[in-house]
């Protein structure tokens, strides 16, 4: 199956790597080689030739060119002038603040934050206008949205069923992986399903995105990595971004891209259906108000 990946490359310059990194797991040795190198010398690579690319790296010119097209550009040249990044826009391996435990709380915390806002801004430049619409036009168009997620990605999912119980679309969603599979088989050719998986690879996610297929079901994931099974075989892939650093997994930081994607899009399915979406929030806000304390 062929997908349309979902890049901006208006913003390619400032994400480069991060654009890299969601492939590099399923490329070839060759391209990992590549991408090795345009990682390591991202500041000179705009001012080389694909000759000059193809020998540091050792493999062929033809190679390269292949590279660039997998990876989502249209040729070398495109992928050239997306290599001249700014370090301060997240496309810099070293935005990416390092903590140490000789740090001081306040610079853990500052490092910490500014993880999570590179994170935050690296997906938000990845992430296509047209990649959205897709997405909405399958949401806004089904009577039934399942939000299916494994380990902490079954935390996004919960916060994002949490989020579209306020709206009048039916949702569906279960903790347990025996329930999911249950309620993945009831979904059907009318309904849509948001799939999330920072890694697009693990089994169980796959059996789920399997029996969504199965039913017809229009499956939107969520992931990290843009050359994974999910994002392939998935309807529209959204991928965001993350990085690993000392004592924090790039799961953690996923995590909080898909929590912030997630709500993006409840805030436009909102906006979108804002008459019913209003009637059914002030129902809810009633609810809600009845069970507090009145001072």
């Amino acid at each position: 199956m062929s997908l349309r990946l979902c890049y901006n490359n208006r913003y390619m310059t400032s994400a480069l790597i991060s654009h890299i990194k969601s492939y590099y797991d399923n490329l070839s040795r060759a391209d990992q080689l590549i991408s090795d190198y345009l990682v390591a010398h991202i500041d000179e690579v705009s001012t080389m030739t694909i000759q000059e690319i193809a020998e540091s790296s050792e493999v062929s010119t033809a190679t390269i060119s292949r590279f660039a097209k997998k990876i989502g550009y249209a040729n070398f040249q495109e992928l050239k002038l997306a290599a001249h990044s700014n370090p301060n826009d997240g496309g810099s391996s070293d935005f990416f603040s390092e903590m140490s435990p000789e740090d001081s709380f306040q610079e853990i915390l500052v490092k910490s934050f500014n993880n999570t806002i590179a994170s935050l801004k690296s997906t938000l430049n990845l992430l296509d206008e047209d990649c959205l619409t897709d997405a909405m036009d399958i949401l806004l168009k089904a009577e039934t949205c399942g939000f299916f997620g494994l380990g902490s990605s079954n935390a996004v999912a919960l916060i994002a069923y949490h989020k579209f119980l306020r709206l009048p679309l039916k949702t569906v969603y279960h903790q347990d992986f025996h329930f999911q599979q249950m309620l993945a088989a009831k979904l059907g050719e009318q309904d849509c399903a948001f799939l999330i998986s920072h890694t697009g690879r693990n089994k169980d996610s796959l059996r789920l995105l399997k029996i969504l297929k199965a039913q017809g079901v229009k499956v939107i994931a969520v992931t990290s990595f843009a050359n994974s099974a999910l994002a392939k075989e998935a309807d529209v892939a959204l991928i965001t971004t993350s990085e690993e650093v000392s004592f924090r997994p790039e799961a953690v930081t996923s995590t909080v891209s898909q929590i912030s994607l997630m709500d993006a899009i409840f805030m436009i399915y909102g906006m979108k259906t804002s008459r019913k979406s209003e009637a059914t929030l002030q129902e809810i806000r009633d609810v809600i108000k009845a069970t507090r304390l009145q001072h």
